[in-house]
């Protein structure tokens, strides 16, 4: 059985997010599978969604990403996929599972060359000293890295990266950014409706999963522009 799992914290995403997540796995993958979800509050979760609840509540946001490595991760065992609730899953994802068994699988961050932690798998229980390094300085950490996946790419080992088409930038790798913003004026034109951002950001041959990294989250191209980014009107298609 394929074995998924998100976190889902405080206000920024409802439920709502988790069941399309849910909703895309399904249609992507073949045979049977769960979608776990590590959350502060189950509510309005599609009732095939397993809840995981969270029991440290001085962390907040990504932060909470990082208890997935526990030595002990609620029983559960063999290979899980971590993917961020803003992604749009638009191929097959049971390759996600038969490369490289009992690997680390990451993506790297386009701009700064870390590790990047919106889609990963690992082995239940392989990667602890992620997760117990973390827990012996929480505050120290909170403090001088960035997020999670910057101290993951300080503590993980023997990591590997996806092959490089799959999981892809929508921002960077979807042709969905305008070539000049034109700065601050840029931004005044476009709010008076005076500067129109045109075309539309396409999927790269091969992708499977598009992260949506910041703004723009996916709701937000679906039937216009954003800001400096083009519509991007197929996510309607695969985003349900």
């Amino acid at each position: 059985m394929y074995q998924f799992v998100c976190v889902k914290w405080g206000t920024k995403y409802p439920a709502d997010y988790v069941n399309r997540l849910f909703n895309m796995i399904s249609r992507q993958t073949h045979g049977e599978f769960v979608l776990y979800c590590l959350t502060d509050n189950s509510e309005g979760l599609h009732p095939a969604i397993r809840p995981l609840p969270i029991v440290d509540n001085s962390l907040a946001g990504w932060w909470h990403k990082l208890s997935l490595f526990q030595s002990d991760f609620f029983g559960l065992q063999g290979d899980i996929l971590f993917t961020d609730l803003d992604v749009v899953i638009v191929g097959g994802l049971d390759e996600f599972f038969s490369v490289a068994p009992g690997a680390f699988l990451i993506t790297r961050d386009l701009a700064t060359g870390a590790y990047n932690s919106s889609v990963f798998r690992f082995r239940i229980g392989s990667q602890a000293q992620i997760w117990e390094s973390f827990q012996k300085q929480p505050d120290y950490v909170m403090k001088n890295f960035k997020g999670d996946q910057d101290w993951i790419t300080e503590t993980v080992t023997d990591a590997g990266l996806w092959p490089s088409s799959w999981v892809v930038s929508f921002k960077k790798q979807c042709n969905s950014r305008i070539p000049r913003s034109f700065g601050r004026i840029g931004v005044l034109l476009r709010q008076l409706g005076l500067m129109t951002v045109r075309g539309e950001a396409v999927i790269p041959d091969g992708a499977r999963i598009v992260q949506f990294h910041g703004k723009p989250d996916p709701e937000d191209v679906i039937d216009g522009p954003y800001d400096i980014y083009r519509q991007a009107p197929w996510i309607r298609e695969y985003w349900r």
